[in-house]
């Protein structure tokens, strides 16, 4: 027992380095908790094995959080730095890149290496990058260099010494800067801060990027007295009295020096959106499809990301848009940007939702949920059942149901059907720890999943890297606020719901893939059996992530549509 234990323990902090073991360390807990229930008693050694192997899991979380962390800072500065206008790049001895931000990633051709060349104005001399690092670093001087291609873009480059005292690491050779190109972003605030109209920002715009004011009229499509008017105007109203003058008040703007982010297609579509619930809580909630259109409420997976109206919004609200569906997915407590609460039951969100229904005007509405959502679902459907008109469960999860060999299913039945039920408290250790390792390296995590998943429709569907990274961002930000509600919804999934689905007479239906080793369709048979208005269908050959590429025909069957199984499926977009 003590070799076991201490087996185990070797493999707590392997996991901690290496997320691709977790399904192993996950197995090597389930059966240690297993051969405890088999005993029908903790024995001394064993309890004692189980406390210290705990303490252990606590510090190898705390090794894996520092690594993440560091990974969070580098991602962080990586982050700041491509939102500056004006570029950098550190270069080595050879003149090649070993680090860029994104504005000079623009300047420099795709293929940029030591032979790139490069002009010294003054004299008209044109010598390969790795060159002029060299004859930098030899005379301790700055260069102020343009590319031979004819861009008037200004580049500077900085030898290491000079570079040093700024603070750049020492690791770089030299640094090639180039010069602010923030005019769009300062010209946004300029343009608010002085309520110009549409007109007379584009004019501004114009005047400021080296255009004459005919050129400005002639690109506008007016008369170049109609642009003397708009200018005299812009001059009323900003107290300035030249060109000159304008391109000064843009260009000393700290916003200069920032690039203008492009509106994201969920701004654009407005898909966030937030409420202020009687308590005080914040419910931030996503909704997308035509205002008209059938209220359908989505309760996702847990990492949130079964239909991506965040990151394909124009995708997603065609789909809608066609089948005439108003698509709402409220965001559990402590997930996205929705306070915590630490709720008792899983029906208490219906209070929640109670009060978002009547924020959004509807009456009656139907639920779509996925895998791990479908306990929340069924709990506001218990208590809201006479204003649901239907329900639609796909990859449910029934906690009722033992799988008579569990070995051979995925970890996440592993930590919900035994480590929750009968070990609590290390299933509040191992959400974080799992958690953090899937941020920490995404492709290891799903190969290692792909590699025991037995549908060949969920291999493909997890090895597309638009899930992959989608994923992995939608769980950052379904996490960014703490794990504290992932994990208590997750034990409350775990210990068992605590309302009869007898008592839910809504009109069900229930699509599993029959090789579903997350949730075995055996268990959503026994969910349907127990629903006294269900019906199943088991899709052959798929596993539990089908609703990525069938969610759009199941959106519609839960408004009610008779859209047979895969008329409409959503293909997923490259990268």
């Amino acid at each position: 027992m003590e070799e076991r234990f201490e087996q185990l323990t070797h493999l707590v902090y392997e996991a901690s380095l290496d997320n691709s073991l977790w399904p192993e360390l996950i197995l090597e807990l389930t059966e240690e908790v297993q051969r405890a229930r088999d005993s029908r008693y903790l024995e001394d050694a064993n309890a004692k094995g189980l406390a210290n192997l705990s303490l252990h899991f606590k510090r190898a979380f705390s090794i894996s959080k520092r690594m993440v962390d560091l990974q969070e800072k580098e991602a962080y500065l990586s982050s700041v730095l491509n939102s500056f206008s004006f570029g950098v790049a550190m270069l080595d001895d050879t003149g090649q890149v070993l680090m860029a931000n994104r504005s000079m990633q623009e300047i420099l051709p795709a293929d940029a290496n030591d032979a790139l060349p490069l002009l010294l104005p003054e004299q008209g001399e044109a010598k390969p990058l790795s060159n002029w690092v060299r004859t930098c670093n030899q005379t301790g001087v700055a260069h102020q260099l343009q590319l031979e291609t004819g861009s008037q873009r200004n580049l500077m480059l900085l030898p290491r010494q000079e570079a040093e005292t700024i603070g750049f690491p020492s690791m770089a050779s030299a640094v090639l800067i180039s010069s602010g190109q923030g005019h769009n972003g300062s010209l946004s605030s300029f343009v608010q801060s002085h309520s110009l109209t549409n007109r007379e920002s584009q004019l501004v715009g114009l005047v400021t990027s080296g255009n004459d004011l005919r050129q400005a009229a002639s690109e506008m499509g007016i008369s170049y007295e109609s642009a003397r008017t708009y200018l005299k105007r812009i001059y009323e109203k900003t107290g300035l009295h030249s060109q000159p003058e304008l391109t000064s008040a843009l260009t000393t703007t700290p916003l200069a020096m920032l690039r203008r982010r492009e509106l994201r297609l969920g701004e654009e579509y407005q898909v966030r959106q937030m409420l202020q619930l009687r308590d005080g809580r914040n419910l931030e909630f996503f909704r997308l499809g035509p205002a008209t259109g059938k209220p359908v409420l989505v309760f996702d997976a847990l990492s949130g990301v079964t239909i991506d109206m965040l990151g394909y919004p124009d995708l997603c609200s065609g789909i809608l848009e066609r089948h005439g569906v108003q698509l709402i997915s409220p965001c559990r407590p402590g997930g996205f940007r929705s306070d915590l609460k630490i709720m008792s039951s899983l029906r208490e969100f219906s209070t929640d939702i109670e009060q978002l229904l009547a924020h959004l005007k509807i009456d009656r509405f139907s639920i779509l949920s996925v895998s791990f959502g479908s306990g929340t679902a069924l709990g506001v459907a218990h208590d809201l059942q006479d204003r649901v008109d239907k329900i639609v469960l796909s990859s449910a999860a029934y906690p009722e149901y033992r799988h008579e060999n569990w070995r051979e299913l995925d970890q996440f039945y592993h930590m919900s059907s035994i480590l929750g039920r009968h070990w609590p408290s290390m299933l509040r250790q191992v959400i974080p720890f799992l958690v953090r390792s899937i941020l920490q390296n995404r492709d290891r995590y799903f190969d290692r999943y792909c590699n025991r998943a037995r549908s060949p429709d969920d291999i493909e569907i997890l090895s597309h890297p638009t899930i992959r990274r989608r994923t992995a961002e939608m769980l950052a930000q379904r996490t960014a606020q703490g794990l504290e509600g992932m994990v208590e919804e997750n034990l409350l999934n775990a210990q068992g719901w605590d309302f009869d689905v007898h008592d839910i007479p809504v009109p069900t239906e229930i699509f599993q893939g029959d090789l579903d080793n997350v949730a075995p369709v055996q268990g959503a048979e026994m969910l349907a059996d127990h629903l006294p208005n269900a019906t199943l269908t088991a899709l052959l050959e798929k596993g539990h992530y089908h609703h990525i590429t069938n969610w759009p025909w199941l959106v519609a069957r839960a408004a009610g549509h008779d859209l047979a199984v895969n008329s409409d499926r959503y293909c997923i977009p490259d990268l």
